[in-house]
């Protein structure tokens, strides 16, 4: 008997482990591989919270950036306002100035043997004629004179001038803008009598002129004008409108007439010659006007080629 029970008593405990078994092994068939436990889902690892900071940064320095930008084009719209706003004041100054003068006499330059200088001029082989023989020559070397060989033109053409002019003539050749920034740059800073080495002189400095920079034509006038004693006449020779310095910020037109009108207390005749095709085409150019006005009210000629 004893025997017996303990035989049955095994049997039953491999019938209970055997079932366990294969429950387990059902579990194991039933359940799907792979899938993320309620703790995986609800948790995210530490590497995606690092891409999600990552982001947020990238985010917070993109906007900053166009923050920035935002500011930056908000300055230029100013500035580019109060620009506007300061051409148009230019342009309303000129208006009255250009009205006030077609009240008082016609625009048009007349000829130097119909204006007050008439029968005062001394003729040079090339066809102008001056006030006197103590002459100053303002060249104008801004960038825009390489155009059409601008610069080349007016080398020729002053070498030529010099060339036929009699040692009695006394001049000066003063350049602007100078080098290395400079307003303005004078051959010898005073009026020299054109003997042959002179003369020589004068071709070396017109051969090293190189076309660069703006266009500061109030600063050589002004020196012309308050530097040289006796002085009896300016040529000036450029091939576009005056700026502020060394800048490209064009200068006031009006003003600056105003201003050599009461500097000329010398009554220095001032011929003018406007450089390039422009001055033949744009007859209304501030650059033309400037010029035409500038030799019209000191009694020169003024020409345009």
């Amino acid at each position: 008997m004893k025997k017996r029970e303990v035989a049955g008593l095994n049997i039953a405990l491999l019938d209970i482990l055997t079932g366990a078994l294969g429950a387990v092994i059902i579990l194991y068939v039933a359940v799907p591989k792979g899938s993320p436990s309620v703790q995986e889902v609800s948790a995210p690892s530490p590497q995606s919270v690092e891409a999600l900071e990552k982001n947020y940064e990238n985010l917070k320095a993109a906007a900053k950036k166009i923050a920035k930008q935002v500011e930056e084009t908000e300055k230029k719209n100013q500035l580019l306002s109060e620009t506007v706003s300061e051409k148009n004041e230019e342009i309303e100054s000129l208006r009255k100035e250009l009205e006030k003068r077609k009240a008082a006499g016609s625009l048009e330059v007349q000829p130097p043997e119909e204006n007050q200088y008439r029968g005062k001029g001394l003729p040079v082989d090339v066809g102008f004629k001056f006030k006197g023989k103590k002459i100053v020559f303002i060249i104008d070397v801004s960038g825009s004179m390489v155009r059409e060989d601008r610069i080349g033109q007016v080398k020729a053409g002053l070498k030529m001038l010099i060339t036929s002019m009699p040692k009695d003539y006394a001049l000066d050749v003063v350049q602007f803008p100078g080098r290395n920034r400079e307003l303005f740059r004078p051959l010898w800073g005073y009026l020299k009598n054109l003997e042959s080495y002179q003369k020589d002189e004068v071709y070396r400095f017109l051969l090293s002129l190189q076309a660069r920079g703006y266009t500061p034509t109030r600063s050589a006038l002004m020196y012309a004008l308050s530097k040289y004693k006796d002085l009896t006449d300016i040529v000036l020779l450029t091939d576009g409108a005056p700026t502020n310095g060394n800048s490209s910020k064009e200068a006031s037109i009006s003003k600056l007439l105003m201003d050599i009108n009461r500097k000329n207390s010398q009554k220095v005749r001032i011929n003018t010659i406007g450089v390039g095709s422009s001055f033949v085409k744009n007859r209304g150019s501030k650059a033309y006007v400037f010029l035409q006005e500038l030799a019209k009210d000191h009694g020169g000629f003024f020409y345009g080629f």
